[in-house]
C-alpha cells in the first residue's frame, strides 16, 4: 500500500489515537471509516437533493394510491408494447 505523510496538531492525533484505542482500532482504520461514512451521507444528500427536484417539478405524476401507481404502470406498459413490439404480432 502507497503511504503519505499527513502533519496534524498534536493534541489532534493524541486525541484521534484515543478514539482509535476506545474502539480498538488503529488510526487509519478509524480514517478509513469515517470517510466512507462521509461518502455515504453524501450519497444520501445526492438522492435527497433529487427527490427534492423531482417533487418541486411536480412529482413523477403516477398516482397517488396504490392502485392508481398500478394503472398507471399498465398504461406505460401498454405504450411501450404498442409502439416497440405490436407490429411483430401482426
Amino acid at each position: 500500500m502507497e503511504t503519505t505523510t499527513l502533519e496534524l496538531p498534536t493534541k489532534l492525533y493524541t486525541n484521534l489515537e484515543s478514539l482509535a484505542e476506545n474502539d480498538d482500532q488503529d488510526i487509519t482504520a478509524l480514517l478509513e471509516q469515517w470517510v466512507k461514512e462521509a461518502q455515504r451521507q453524501r450519497w444520501i444528500q445526492g438522492w435527497q437533493e433529487l427527490r427534492d427536484l423531482i417533487r418541486e417539478e411536480g412529482g413523477l405524476d403516477v398516482g397517488e394510491t396504490k392502485e392508481e401507481i398500478v394503472a398507471h404502470m399498465r398504461k406505460t406498459r401498454q405504450e411501450i408494447f404498442e409502439e416497440e413490439y405490436a407490429h411483430l404480432y401482426r
